[in-house]
């Protein structure tokens, strides 16, 4: 018997044991999110009604609408939608970028390459106007980006020169970009995916990305400025990116956030995201998510992909804002990554994307007054509209609810 027993524990003990050993699902479960987002994204507001007097109505009819969020969830703007002539799908493009987001960035206009092709000619009209229509919008837009160190992807007139006018080439670039957004654009990532390429730090030494920094401060010295680089998420490479951005705040270079990209195309290991952000965290800088694509065939793996990644993004206190790196099929540098099709559908992306931030992080109420003429109910931070009705008047209210809270009076004649 004693033995049968002895037996039996040891089958549990290796059973358990073979349990905790085993390799983990790439894709962890995130549902535990789904209760700590709210606590750590939303404010608590107060209602107070009152009558002509300042005495509290009790019962009052409270409904609650929110209108629009203030974490800003941005997007890439395609410069052939701004263009003075431009396709046909620019009135439906910029259509669905209102309807699904708040805060830009330039595609591509804002590169060197755009910005200046020719040597001395510098050219700021694609880039404004898509700023312009951004500002109309109430958005607030990131610059992105003012070198890139892919050699690729710089002017060739650029790649000619000597190093003492390359150098001053970037210096000039770097005060008359920044100077010319000042008050407009106080965002700009300095040197692009520094962990992948060598293009300015091979030909001017290591000491030209302090140097970077400081002429961007030179030409607007309220601009924060970040770093930017992919590989971050997946997880080969954090550890180098760690290293580079200790480098750099061990030289005095003033950064002031930290991009990661978010170029997929393969379902997102949830636990190696979950681990660059807790370990980038330690800067103490913000994070932004800044350039989200998932380019995958099958369309349900790429809703549930781009679902975890802003979940666990937005769940993450560090991170400050995320942005999406196009959004259309038919003008997306990786048309798979797509969440509208060629045809303006949606696929599943994009109501996975919409029912994130318009149903899950979207605060509707309704309720009554308490004795004391008070209502209370937390919600997202962003614009609300507020419906009174008491002693047979309506009357509405349209106010700000701030990431710490927000009391709301209305008094009712």
């Amino acid at each position: 018997m004693f033995k049968g027993l002895r037996y039996l524990l040891l089958l549990c003990l290796s059973a358990a044991l073979v349990l905790a050993c085993a390799p983990r699902s790439v894709t962890a479960p995130t549902d535990g999110l789904t209760a700590q987002i709210p606590l750590l994204r939303q404010g608590p507001l107060t209602v107070v009604v009152q009558n002509a007097q300042g005495q509290p109505i009790a019962n009052a009819n409270l409904t609650l609408t929110q209108q629009s969020h203030a974490f800003p969830f941005g997007v890439a703007l395609d410069t052939a939608m701004f263009e003075p002539s431009p396709p046909a799908a620019a009135n439906w493009y910029r259509s669905t970028a209102r309807q699904n987001f708040n805060a830009a960035v330039h595609e591509n206009a804002l590169k060197w390459y755009a910005l200046e092709p020719e040597p001395g000619k510098l050219d700021f009209t694609m880039a404004d106007r898509i700023l312009a229509w951004s500002e109309a919008q109430g958005w607030p837009m990131r610059g992105h980006t003012l070198f890139w160190e892919v050699e690729q992807f710089n002017p060739a007139w650029l790649k000619t020169l000597p190093p003492e006018q390359l150098r001053a080439a970037v210096k000039n670039h770097a005060i008359a970009v920044c100077r010319h957004y000042r008050g407009r654009i106080n965002e700009f990532d300095v040197n692009n995916e520094m962990l992948h390429g060598n293009f300015f730090r091979s030909r001017l030494g290591d000491g030209i990305v302090k140097e970077m920094f400081e002429w961007c401060l030179e030409g607007n010295p309220d601009a924060v400025l970040y770093v930017n680089d992919y590989g971050i998420i997946e997880g080969d490479r954090l550890g180098d990116y760690v290293q580079q951005i200790r480098d750099l705040l061990l030289q005095g270079v003033p950064l002031g956030g930290i991009g990661i990209q978010a170029h997929l195309e393969y379902p997102l290991d949830t636990a190696k995201m979950q681990r660059a952000l807790d370990t980038l965290a330690q800067f103490s800088l913000p994070l932004k998510i800044t350039e989200v694509s998932v380019s995958l065939a099958d369309e349900q793996q790429q809703a549930q992909t781009l679902r975890d990644i802003y979940r666990i993004a937005f769940a993450h206190p560090a991170v400050k804002e995320i942005l999406l790196w196009g959004f259309w099929e038919g003008n997306h540098w990786r048309p798979q990554a797509g969440l509208y099709r060629r045809d303006f559908s949606p696929k599943p992306a994009a109501d996975a994307y919409r029912q994130l931030l318009f149903q899950e992080w979207w605060t509707t109420g309704s309720g009554k007054t308490n004795p004391e003429g008070r209502w209370q109910i937390r919600g997202y931070p962003g614009r609300y509209r507020l419906r009174v009705t008491a002693n047979g008047q309506t009357i509405n209210r349209d106010f700000e609810l701030a990431e710490l809270g927000t009391t709301v009076t209305v008094q009712v004649p």
